[in-house]
């Protein structure tokens, strides 16, 4: 591609109409035949502009066409390098691809016992975490490690939600998915794609049809709850 893109071939569907964009139209008063005209504007004839071979055409543009619509590259999962068996994890691992293709949105809630002896827990937004991962941000969770059983999930403060049971400090944060709402005294998440509200409260039936709740028992975990919300578009 020369230093400059030459966007204006964007504007012609075939090599010919390029070529007779490029005629003037005393060449085609004078010069009648069309396989004439061609040959001379190749040649750069009647036209100040540039003329590009056809082929040097079709993969100009095709570079051009890749520069302004770049196809997306195909994602690693992180669970690709999962080793540990625990139940916990595999339900997350069956759950990643659905969630970077933001077709499932899946929230975490755990509860884990410090070396303090005492307990955090938070709702983590599974899909945010595995993109801050991708994008190597600060402090994210690494999720490599987490599949691969060398760290363990941990909620932090800058999750859905954060309590220290011991200090009794609670942290709310919106994500790129949910903005955090109360109703009452029950918790609730409103997904940003489809604006439905996700129940976290057990026995708040007033949106539990846009969640599914799953519960697992893990030897790493303890009690893992998964919130599963199967993306819509919004209405």
């Amino acid at each position: 591609m020369p230093p400059t893109a030459d966007y204006r071939l964007l504007n012609f569907s075939t090599y010919d109409e390029y070529l007779n964009s490029s005629t003037r139209s005393d060449a085609k008063k004078y010069l009648r035949n069309a396989k004439l005209i061609k040959q001379v504007i190749r040649l750069g004839y009647h036209t100040n502009a540039t003329i590009y071979e056809e082929d040097e055409f079709y993969e100009m543009k095709k570079k051009l066409l890749d520069q302004i619509n770049p196809v997306s590259q195909h994602f690693v999962l992180f669970s690709s390098y999962m080793t540990s068996r625990d139940p916990a994890i595999c339900a997350l691992a069956e759950r990643e691809a659905s969630n970077m293709q933001k077709k499932l949105s899946t929230i975490i809630f755990l509860q884990l016992r410090q070396r303090t002896g005492f307990d955090i827990s938070g709702y983590i937004d599974y899909e945010d975490s595995l993109r801050l991962n991708s994008l190597q941000m600060i402090g994210c969770t690494n999720w490599q490690a987490v599949f691969e059983g060398r760290i363990l999930l941990r909620p932090k403060h800058s999750d859905l939600s954060f309590y220290d049971w011991h200090s009794g400090s609670v942290f709310f944060n919106n994500t790129s998915n949910y903005d955090v709402m109360h109703m009452g005294i029950s918790l609730l998440f409103k997904y940003k794609g489809d604006l439905k509200f996700i129940p976290v409260t057990v026995g708040d039936g007033a949106f539990k049809e846009n969640v599914k709740r799953t519960e697992i028992l893990s030897p790493l975990y303890g009690m893992v709850v998964l919130y599963d919300h199967i993306v819509r578009k919004a209405t």
